[in-house]
């Protein structure tokens, strides 16, 4: 010891100079954040003279570097150190917001401002950061770490902007429709009760049993014609009954307006049957008489089968097939077109033909086609029951049956002018 007493003697010199600028700089630094308080010596000595001082002792004195590892009991007690420090790196960890230099043990980082655990990488030091999971191997890297940054949604994706710029409609939740004040839906609305009786089957259909009448007289006109006296005609038709099951009535003839009041005439006696819509199918009789002489030996009688309806097209028709008692056999069609000019103007083509297959000479027929009727109405619908009308009508006779009427002084050619009347009930 006494061979470096001239070195120790400076050593000391120079420690005591440096002495007032260290215990400066800790006592400025003791109330930095995270500096643990100075603990004050219950009885401070006084330092003794640097010749009587050992190198422990000067390795005790504040701001002076060890020559040799001072035992871990020694270093605890120093102001401000907690444990021993390097003399510049270790310094500055105690700093805030200073990150150490070397891996910190983990209990003297958990108590440094803001640190909860330690932080061993880059990664794991942003996850003290507001947003940031914790315990993740990165804090910005996958779509479950960024669920916690706000505006992020669960899944990961970004939340498109609100825009609120002039001209732009932010699109909002779909609200619940409230009808206006006075409004009352609710009372449209159908009760329990009337749902049930509206989902009831319907009842099996039943037979109706309502009757109704119908006639109509289609023809009833007066016939000025070109040759022999002028005529008054009839055509009429009328059923009785319910929609499937009708009793029908029809007939038809033309008797000369002279002195001797001659002409022919038939009445049927139908009954018809729905088999299609506007199709009735009939059967019956029908008698056919000669008028203005006896009727002994002029009227004859006949099987009746035929049909009528309402052609696709809207022409009605009316064909039928007759067999009188004697077995002769004839037939008749009827058919005829309204064309509507206005709601009530109105013009009807019209048809009628008979054919006979053996003829009969007590009502002037030959075998063959007999004659033809063509005609050409105009009626105006006062109502739509009465309807006058005004017209032109063609009838010529062919064949045996023209020769019989030449023979007889009457004309097998006639066109006549007509004016009658309409009525239905």
């Amino acid at each position: 010891m006494k061979l470096y007493l001239p070195t120790a003697s400076a050593s000391i010199l120079a420690a005591l100079s440096l002495v007032p600028g260290t215990v400066s700089a800790q006592h400025d630094m003791k109330d930095m954040p995270g500096m643990a308080p100075e603990a004050k010596p219950a009885a401070q000595k006084p330092a003794p003279a640097p010749d009587e001082m050992t190198q422990e002792e000067m390795d005790a004195m504040p701001g002076m570097k060890p020559t040799k590892p001072a035992p871990k009991d020694d270093m605890e007690g120093m102001p401000g150190m907690e444990k021993p420090a390097a003399p510049k790196d270790k310094a500055m960890d105690a700093m805030p917001g200073m990150k150490p230099a070397k891996p910190a043990p983990k209990d003297d980082m958990e108590g440094m401002p803001g640190m909860e655990k330690p932080a061993a990488s880059k990664d794991q030091a942003m996850d003290g950061m507001p947003g940031m999971n914790t315990g993740k191997k990165s804090a910005m890297k996958g779509a479950d770490d960024m669920e916690g940054m706000p505006g992020m949604e669960p899944n990961g994706t970004a939340t498109p902007p609100r825009m609120s710029a002039p001209g732009i409609t932010i699109l909002r939740p779909p609200q619940k429709w409230i009808p206006p004040r006075g409004d009352n839906r609710s009372a449209e609305l159908l009760s329990r009760s009337e749902l049930e009786e509206h989902m009831r089957p319907l009842p099996a259909p039943v037979m109706d049993s309502m009757f109704y009448s119908f006639s109509l007289f289609e023809l009833l006109e007066y016939r000025a014609n070109s040759s022999g006296p002028d005529t008054f005609s009839w055509d009429f038709v009328g059923w009785y009954g319910g929609d499937f099951n009708r009793l029908w009535v029809k007939t038809e003839g033309s008797q000369d307006l002279n002195a001797g009041n001659d002409g022919t005439g038939d009445l049927q006696l139908l009954y018809g049957r729905l088999i299609a819509p506007f199709w009735d199918l009939q059967a019956g009789i029908r008698t056919k008489f000669n008028l203005g002489s006896s009727l002994d030996g002029n009227t004859r009688t006949y099987a009746v089968i035929g049909l009528q309806g309402l052609a696709p097209g809207n022409f009605e028709v009316e064909p039928a097939i007759f067999i009188s008692d004697r077995g002769e056999v004839s037939a008749e069609l009827t058919a005829s077109y309204d064309l509507y000019l206005t709601q009530r103007l109105i013009l009807q083509p019209r048809f009628q033909g008979e054919i006979s297959f053996q003829g009969d000479d007590r009502f002037g027929t030959g075998e063959g086609v007999t004659e033809t009727d063509i005609g050409l109405r105009l009626r105006y619908e006062i109502t739509r029951e009465v309807a006058p009308y005004i017209g032109v009508s063609w009838l010529r006779s062919y064949g045996q049956t023209g020769r019989i009427a030449r023979q007889e002084g009457e004309s097998s050619d006639t066109v006549a002018f007509v004016a009658g009347i309409r009525v239905w009930f």
